[in-house]
């Protein structure tokens, strides 16, 4: 849910989360049953609105933890470890970056998480690089002999 409020003289919105209790995808990190798959197809199936939500909420600083920003970060290293669904996961980080990364740089631990995330995103980044030209490769191949 969220909140407005406000200001007196200013008709100036700001929203904030309210957290009644833990979601079902904050339990999913907690729980840190290595099962990504599950909250890749979990966070697929949530509308948008609500991702960006629990994407926010993640942090201390909007009624979250540092247990869930931590969580969330082992998801996403585990996520990029199973080699598919690249640009989603990629879309998640994002938006979990663009929240948190105050958080991020001012916690040393999740610092060394980030520059991890960092490797293993520049690892699958060139792995997919090659791919994408061997794919090219082979299209010009056919294309040459077929002429």
């Amino acid at each position: 849910a969220v909140v407005s409020t406000q200001s007196t003289g200013e008709e100036k919105e700001s929203s904030k989360p309210l957290r009644v209790g833990e979601s079902d995808f904050q339990r999913m990190l907690l729980a840190n049953t290595g099962n990504t798959q599950e909250i890749l197809r979990y966070m697929d199936s949530m509308p948008t609105p609500m991702l960006d939500l629990e994407l926010q909420s993640l942090s201390p600083s909007d009624g979250g933890s540092h247990e869930l920003v931590e969580g969330f970060l082992n998801f996403l290293g585990a996520a990029h470890a199973l080699r598919t669904s690249f640009d989603l996961v990629q879309a998640y980080t994002n938006v979990f970056l663009k929240y948190n990364r105050q958080y991020l740089m001012e916690t040393a631990s999740l610092r060394e998480k980030l520059a991890e995330l960092r490797n293993l995103h520049k690892d699958q980044w060139a792995d997919l690089q090659r791919r994408i030209q061997e794919v090219v490769c082979v299209t010009n191949f056919l294309k040459n002999v077929a002429l």
